[in-house]
């Protein structure tokens, strides 16, 4: 519509006739229209670039520039940002004059003689046409702009937050504006590295709904420690109870833990997920083995986390289906073998990412992507913590806390039985800490030494289990299975935790104590492998509670009591 025109709507006569001018305005005046008029199809032309016409009547046959050839540069002009539509009026009932006309770039003809009744029908069902495609237009124009929110939201502001984004090879490549696929990382409080890749179903800003809740919720239970299922756990019962059945997520997710050498991998409804070693070697596969993330209401009891003890060499590597599912022009799949090819390649000369994208680039050639591309390319080296630490003794003598101020709150949590298999108290404790004291840097050895001090009472005293298995070369990961097996099946034992907080000037104390039903821990025979040697890694490898080491650096003082099934540490910080 022709804003210098208001409301109404604006025709253009384009006739070397000034009768014929004259009729087809008053007729179109009758529909509501203002009515402009050209006598040649240059003047035509003209007009149509002044005024942005809303219809165009063109006779065919006219000096200085015939119907046809105005026609064809109007339409030139109009291309995207005009929707015009324009009939020829022609007195020529010959079938080439109707094919001329529409080669042209007419939208429909009228041959004369036609009665006005029949005129005023043309230009309706012509008016209806062009009003539709209007306002599908301005609903694609409404949606490209969503979408271009959806990518900003998506890139801007969820993905931009992630972790080591320097360390951690990320592609990305969307087969239109906006890419359904998101990829997620975050630090945990130990120093491990959670990582996700997503693809919800379908494409666009529909399946961006769910980016924020599982973003936020990834992020928010990665910091505060919870462990990888229980965080794939609140992210499968939150999109099942706010994302429309049909919406889901397939996803992967992984922890990369340096202190033990081991990755866990989870994957529901992604293509394998792989472990290359430094050669470029398929060391592992996993292969999806539970539904996606939203499907149902709870995770399936007996699908748990795959576990794998790597080499510091070693990557994990995830892929969206964009990439195995490319096509070529004759039809044909990208597949999993050309992928690992490409990804071996790409090993070997350190760049994983580059590699598979010009792979995939140069088999599909000049195919139009049918979906979205993504890739991360996770090292398994280079995630440890630090730590300022100052060294402490590992005493069984009790320690009289007489401190000059009271406790300015203390927290008590004790776990019984089956309770211990899904209740991990260590975000609860922190949380309880960050509510109170607030976020600050010291609470990352804090949480160091409640998981370690935690761990040790639960695995080592009320599930019995032996460090010494950790100390082959897939140890990790078996013990982590019999934990899990021995978890399962607990029906008795305790751990209880309790937390005192002292202020001071400048900080405070906790003094943590943990104590459990197991058999204790032998703090003599700890103490005396200290003393006694000057022990290699792999000798306190093989050590129950090696983390104690690492907690009596962290902590004031550390003392064990009774049979060494309690523990008291303090903590202090400035």
């Amino acid at each position: 519509m022709n804003e210098a025109f208001g409301n109404e709507k604006l025709a253009l006569v384009v006739d070397d006739s000034e009768m014929q001018c004259k009729v087809l305005g008053i007729l179109l005046k009758e529909e509501g229209y203002r009515v402009l008029s050209a006598n040649d199809g240059a003047q035509g032309v003209s007009m149509y670039i002044k005024y942005q016409p809303d219809l165009v009547l063109m006779d065919i046959n006219m000096p200085i520039m015939n119907g046809h050839e105005a026609a064809r540069k109007i339409k030139a002009l109009s291309k995207d940002n005009s929707l015009c539509p324009l009939i020829f009026i022609t007195s020529m009932a010959t079938d080439q004059a109707y094919i001329d006309s529409i080669e042209a770039g007419g939208d429909g003809i009228l041959v004369r003689p036609f009665s006005p009744e029949v005129f005023k029908a043309k230009i309706k069902s012509i008016q209806r046409i062009s009003d539709l495609i209007l306002k599908n237009k301005a609903l694609q124009q409404a949606q490209q702009k969503d979408a271009e929110l959806a990518e900003q939201l998506m890139s801007g502001v969820i993905e931009s937050r992630n972790y080591a984004r320097d360390k951690i090879g990320i592609l990305k490549k969307a087969a239109t504006l906006f890419s359904g696929d998101i990829q997620l990382t975050a630090l945990c409080p130990n120093g491990d590295v959670n990582v996700m890749l997503g693809d919800f179903t379908g494409h666009g800003l529909r399946s961006s709904i769910g980016a924020i809740p599982l973003s936020e919720t990834f992020r928010t239970m990665t910091k505060k420690g919870f462990s990888l299922i229980e965080i794939i756990s609140q992210v499968n019962q939150q999109l099942h109870q706010l994302l429309p059945p049909d919406l889901f997520l397939a996803a992967a997710f992984v922890t990369v833990s340096s202190n033990d050498n081991t990755v866990y991998i989870f994957n529901a409804g992604i293509p394998d997920v792989y472990i290359f070693g430094q050669s470029g070697s398929i060391k592992h596969r996993v292969s999806s083995n539970h539904p996606p993330i939203g499907v149902m209401p709870a995770l399936l009891d007996d699908i748990g986390l795959s576990v794998f003890s790597v080499a510091e060499t070693d990557r994990v590597v995830l892929i969206s289906d964009g990439i195995v599912e490319a096509r070529n022009a004759q039809g044909e799949m990208y597949e999993f073998e050309r992928f690992e090819q490409a990804a071996s390649k790409g090993i070997i000369q350190n760049n994983i990412k580059d590699e598979v994208l010009s792979s995939v680039e140069q088999f599909c050639q000049n195919m139009q992507q049918e979906d979205d591309i993504s890739l991360i390319d996770i090292p398994c080296d280079g995630w440890q913590q630090t730590f300022a630490v100052s060294a402490a003794p590992v005493t069984d003598q009790g320690h009289d806390y007489s401190f000059d101020v009271e406790a300015a709150w203390q927290w008590r949590l004790k776990l019984t039985g089956s309770r211990l298999s899904h209740v991990n108290p260590i975000p609860l404790a922190m949380n309880q800490i960050q509510e109170i004291e607030g976020n600050e840097d010291h609470l990352q050895s804090l949480f160091t030494i409640l998981t370690e001090l935690f761990v040790n009472s639960l695995d080592h005293g009320v599930l019995g289990l032996d460090s010494t298995m950790k100390s082959c070369a897939d140890g990790f990961a078996e013990y982590f299975m019999e934990r899990e097996r021995r978890l399962k099946v607990i029906t008795d034992g305790f751990v209880e935790i309790n937390l005192s907080f002292y202020p001071n000037a400048s900080g405070g104390r906790v003094v943590i104590g943990i104590a459990d039903s197991g058999n204790g821990f032998n703090v003599n025979k700890y103490n005396d492998m200290i003393r006694d040697h000057q022990m290699q890694q792999e000798e306190r490898s093989k050590l129950s509670g090696r983390g104690i080491h690492l907690v009596s650096q962290l902590c004031e003082s550390l003392q064990y009591f009774d049979q060494g099934n309690q523990v008291q540490a303090s903590y202090v910080w400035n």
